[in-house]
């Protein structure tokens, strides 16, 4: 219930006027004991005016700051009831990125382990053909140094064949040039 300002201003007015005719009346007419109980009384009563009225306008405030401390509460309690939801929902999402990251890496894992036979595989099929092709070089090798020392042998058989049949030859010219009588020819042996 609200109080009205008139109401209060009112009773104060008439509790003051009461009293000041209270007092007027004590120290001027004594004896109208009747005037002076009629004046106690309305004085009495714009006490208790005045008083609820005062009491009412607490009443009204606190009841108005009571309101008000419930909204602040109310709207407390929804911004709590907002940030907590957010903050698990934050908290979900969190939690979701760090299961993706975990299998990330999990898969990160697996690759790189596949990754490392790939490669052991790789390198064992390099090493092999590394290996047949030095067996093939080898071999090949050493038909070529056969062949070499072979044609080696041949060139120097070859060689000897010759020399002896170049030797036969310059005998014979020596011989043919030497023996004959012949100025010219002699000549052009030496």
């Amino acid at each position: 219930m609200k109080v009205k300002r008139s109401n209060l201003t009112f009773s104060a007015v008439g509790f003051v006027a009461s009293i000041l005719v209270e007092l007027f009346l004590i120290l001027n007419a004594p004896g109208m004991t009747q005037m002076l109980i009629v004046f106690g009384l309305i004085a009495l009563a714009n006490t208790y005016f005045m008083v609820d009225s005062i009491v009412k306008k607490v009443d009204e405030i606190s009841e108005t700051t009571i309101d008000k401390q419930t909204e602040l509460v109310k709207v407390e309690k929804g911004i709590y009831s907002v940030a907590k939801r957010d903050e698990t929902a934050k908290k979900q999402q969190n939690q979701l990125l760090l299961e993706q990251i975990e299998q990330l890496k999990e898969e990160n894992r697996r690759l790189n382990a596949e990754l490392i036979e790939q490669q052991k595989v790789c390198t064992k099929i390099l090493v092999k053909k590394s290996q047949e092709d030095s067996s093939r070089t080898l071999t090949s090798s050493d038909r070529i140094s056969k062949l070499l020392v072979q044609m080696n042998g041949n060139a120097s058989n070859n060689s000897k064949e010759t020399l002896e049949l170049l030797e036969e030859i310059n005998r014979t010219l020596d011989t043919y040039y030497n023996d004959s009588k012949d100025n010219v020819r002699r000549m052009r042996a030496n």
